[in-house]
């Protein structure tokens, strides 16, 4: 053999086995898509483990199973964009007087900062307490948020102490 032939063919099974790794790399990233809760507090049944704290032990599994119910959801976007991301959201929102909590798969920009979930508003007549945006799997649990409403509720009872000490 020449030494062109056995260049072309040097580089031919190198770049076989570039364009192999790149499809088996882009298969893999297809398969991976971010999971994360679905659920809300306002579902019957749901109110024992989907409240501001997450209580995964107390999810009716014979019940999710019965009725074919997925929680865990896989956060894969249909439009493929360059633009997009996945996150998992928490929200806690008062509607009509009642605290609701849910946990979704939701899209941003790639280029929206994580907290600009506190910035934007919900719908006409919810109050937003709380909105959380994160990036790993099933992260929309959030056990941060008890210590945010914990400090919350001790205002109101910091306020009295000034009063009880008389």
């Amino acid at each position: 053999m020449t030494a062109v032939p056995m260049k072309a063919l040097i580089a031919g099974v190198f770049l076989l086995a570039n364009a192999w790794h790149i499809s088996a790399g882009h298969e893999q990233q297809q398969q991976r898509h971010l999971q994360c809760w679905h659920c809300s507090s306002d579902t019957i049944g749901a109110e024992d483990f989907c409240d501001v704290t997450f209580q995964e032990d107390n999810i009716p599994t014979e019940l999710i199973k019965e009725r074919n119910i997925n929680l865990l959801r896989s956060c894969n976007s249909t439009i493929n964009s360059d633009h997009e991301r996945p996150v998992c959201r928490k929200t806690v929102e008062e509607n009509n007087g009642k605290i609701i909590t849910k946990r979704f798969c939701y899209y941003t920009n790639k280029s929206d900062p994580v907290e600009l979930c506190n910035v934007t508003s919900p719908e006409k007549n919810v109050r937003r307490i709380f909105c959380e945006d994160c990036l790993t799997d099933r992260c929309n649990s959030a056990p941060g948020l008890v210590a945010i409403m914990t400090a919350i509720l001790m205002i109101p009872i910091l306020g009295l102490i000034p009063q009880l000490s008389i």
